[in-house]
């Protein structure tokens, strides 16, 4: 509980955990309702802001050190440092102390109170509003009372009074001076005594802080009178007109404007007119001597260029041949890179084609060991089958064990001849496979010529058919058909050769009717090309 006084001087009880009236209202308002708590209340030593106080109002550590007018009573003051309590803080066992000197007290091992020894918690420490407004309310003399101001306000009123006291003691507001004076002594110390002021060039005209007007008028003001370093007669020149003044000045030390010629003299401007006109022959002859040397140099640049333009020509025809050897190397590399490419993709579709062969040949020679296999059994059947035959009947048993060998034997033929086929198959496939092209191309050699031909004319056999050839690894698939004795119209005096499109596996992702272009050869070998139209979409 803390203790507070209404306007009449009677004194009323007020619950810590409450809210006091706020420090707007006079001190004789009614003591308001508690009001609804926080969800997240302020921690209870948490300091409090002081709004619109300047920076210093409060102390750092302890409490009040101003002067006032009054001595404070006993209960306003901190039991730690004995200072008027600035921001207090009351304790479990009723004890008032400042935020800071509450703070060192709880930062010690096993805090207690130094007025009664009693053990201190922190979540047992509340602030002590009302004591805290009751302390805002005691006047105080203005903290620059030393300096001559007698104003008495409210300690409350201590920040306002500061912004506006003409005797406390404010920093220059020029950023770079240091110095600090009276509010009051500000104008005078802008206009006569402080170094960084701002002030106005007597020469120029210009502004600028007073520490660099002597530097400015020593170094870079252009109306800034200077003397002329050569001492003639022109004691004060504007700082600006000081570099033409000295092509103009009679005692500049000068050479002569022949120097390039030859001449070595030099002088004042004043003795220069006349060694111009006293040297004028020499000058002269320095002259023509020096246009003879570049004549002759001009001569030799001459002969040296028409050595060059005679070698000029040569020079550009072998610059045409060196050009037309670049072109014909690039031509060629560009045909062999085309051939190379040309190479990589048929060697690409051979490897695809040589891998299918080798699964092939892998397939076959599982066959041809597992048709060893059977023969092996096959073998050792008919050897037990001849061994029983040989022994006789010996009963029902014997009978039923030849029976049962017969019936394996039956089965394993069967199986060999399944193989066989199968076999005779993969080695057909074996054989298309190997002779398949891929490229569009088919080359067919037609082996014992003359006796096909005489097949084909006794009608035994009266058409061939080539491998199978594709346009493409997953193009159309062609084969080529021949009759040795002729057919139709040329029966018996041509052979005549005929072009088949076959039954492909990739034909529903082809396009049809079929218009490629065919070209058929046929001299020692006949051979079949087939390529795009050139005029097919």
């Amino acid at each position: 509980m803390s203790a507070g006084r209404s306007a009449d001087g009677r004194e009323v009880q007020i619950p810590l955990q409450q809210a006091a009236p706020s420090l707007a209202l006079p001190l004789s308002a009614a003591v308001p309702a508690p009001p609804h708590r926080s969800s997240n209340p302020r921690p209870p030593c948490e300091p409090p802001t002081q709004q619109g106080a300047p920076a210093g109002f409060l102390p750092v550590r302890g409490g009040f050190r101003d002067h006032f007018v009054e001595a404070p009573e006993a209960k306003y003051c901190c039991e730690a440092c004995r200072l008027v309590l600035c921001q207090p803080r009351q304790t479990e066992c009723g004890h008032r102390f400042c935020y800071s000197c509450i703070n060192d007290i709880l930062s010690c091992p096993n805090p207690v109170c130094p007025a009664d020894m009693e053990p201190l918690f922190k979540d047992k420490i509340f602030r002590d509003v009302c004591c805290h407004r009751e302390i805002m309310a005691l006047k105080v003399y203005c903290r620059s009372e030393a300096n001559g101001c007698q104003e008495q306000m409210s300690l409350q009123q201590i920040p306002d009074h500061l912004n506006v006291c003409p005797f406390f003691e404010v920093p220059c507001p020029l950023g770079k001076c240091k110095e600090r004076m009276m509010r009051k002594e500000i104008p005078e110390h802008l206009a006569w005594k402080c170094k960084y002021r701002e002030s106005t060039c007597e020469f120029c005209k210009n502004k600028m802080p007073l520490t660099e007007l002597q530097k400015h008028k020593e170094t870079v003001c252009p109306a800034f009178p200077v003397s002329c370093p050569n001492h003639c007669t022109s004691s004060s020149l504007p700082r600006s007109e000081l570099s033409s003044h000295q092509h103009d000045c009679p005692k500049a030390q000068v050479s002569c404007q022949f120097h390039r010629y030859g001449c070595s003299f030099k002088g004042l401007n004043l003795d220069m007119r006349q060694h111009e006109s006293s040297f004028a022959a020499e000058h002269l002859k320095m002259m023509a001597t020096r246009t003879g040397l570049l004549e002759t140099k001009v001569e030799e640049v001459k002969g040296e260029l028409m050595e060059r333009y005679k070698v000029l020509p040569a020079l550009s025809t072998r610059l045409s041949d060196l050009e037309s050897q670049t072109d014909d190397l690039r031509e060629k590399n560009r045909q062999m890179e085309q051939k190379l490419a040309a190479m990589q993709k048929l060697m690409s579709s051979h490897t695809e084609k040589l891998l299918e062969l080798e699964l092939e040949l892998r397939s076959l020679r599982q066959l041809r060991d597992e048709m060893e296999s059977l023969r092996g059994t096959l073998d050792t059947v008919r050897t037990r089958l001849s061994a029983l035959e040989q022994g006789g009947r010996g009963g029902s048993g014997s009978a039923h064990t030849l029976a049962s060998l017969e019936t394996q034997l039956n089965r394993h033929d069967d199986m060999l001849s399944v193989h066989e086929i199968r076999l005779a198959d993969m080695d057909l496939r074996f054989q298309v496979l190997e002779t398949a092209s891929y490229n569009g191309t088919l080359i067919w050699k037609i082996r014992d010529y003359k006796r096909r031909k005489q097949d084909a004319v006794a009608g035994k056999t009266l058409s061939l058919y080539s491998q199978p050839f594709y346009t493409g690894y997953f193009g159309y698939k062609m084969c080529a058909r021949v009759y040795l004795n002729g057919d139709g119209m040329g029966k018996g005096t041509h052979l005549s050769l005929f072009f088949v499109v076959m039954r492909g596996e990739y034909d529903a992702l082809l396009p049809w009717p079929f218009k490629q272009k065919v070209w058929p050869h046929a001299c020692l070998m006949m051979t079949c090309v087939c390529a795009p139209w050139p005029g097919c979409a």
